[in-house]
């Protein structure tokens, strides 16, 4: 909204350029956002992947070791050689600029081959974002409401995601159940 002082001018791509925020999140491999940020302006995604996966470890005790995968926009040689010394295995940064920066024995093995896959994952928890829980549009306006109806909606996903998980494990047991004449 233009009332709101706090938004910014945002055009990505091809895309038609809005008025507002760009949040960042990263998840765990079952789903649960486990790191997220709304920063005031138009921040460059690549300068945001550091301070993210920092906030993944310092808030699960996890450090990501099975890997990262991540779009063009996060890529950098930096961010490679950072998430590296962290100590983790697979770093894929995806895209053109993700493959300039990935050594050639890295980027055709397997291990980078799974990641590159694995980000529909990450596609699908950002359109689960928009379209269930209206990340697209925030109802509040300034930057801290606005982070808090960012934590809300986080808070209520990471609930929505463990009753899935629930249901689906459920469900598995049943079919693993024998069946009794």
């Amino acid at each position: 909204s233009l009332s709101d002082p706090s938004a910014a001018y945002i055009k990505k791509g091809g895309r038609e350029p809005v008025i507002g925020y760009k949040p960042q999140v990263m998840r765990s491999s079952k789903g649960f956002i486990t790191a997220f940020e709304l920063q005031e302006g138009n921040p460059n995604d690549a300068a945001r992947l550091l301070p993210l996966t920092e906030q993944h470890i310092e808030r699960t005790g996890v450090v990501p070791v099975n890997g990262v995968s991540v779009d063009d926009g996060y890529s950098s040689a930096s961010n490679r050689e950072n998430l590296l010394a962290l100590g983790i295995a697979t770093v894929s940064l995806n895209g053109a600029k993700g493959r300039k920066v990935t050594p050639d024995e890295q980027w055709d093995s397997p291990e980078y081959q799974a990641a590159r896959n694995a980000r529909s994952a990450v596609e699908s928890l950002v359109f689960t974002l928009r379209y269930k829980f209206h990340l697209y549009r925030f109802s509040r306006r300034g930057i801290e409401d606005v982070r808090i109806e960012m934590v809300e909606k986080v808070i209520v996903h990471n609930l929505w995601r463990a009753a899935l998980l629930r249901e689906r494990a459920a469900a598995g047991e049943k079919q693993a159940q024998p069946k009794v004449a």
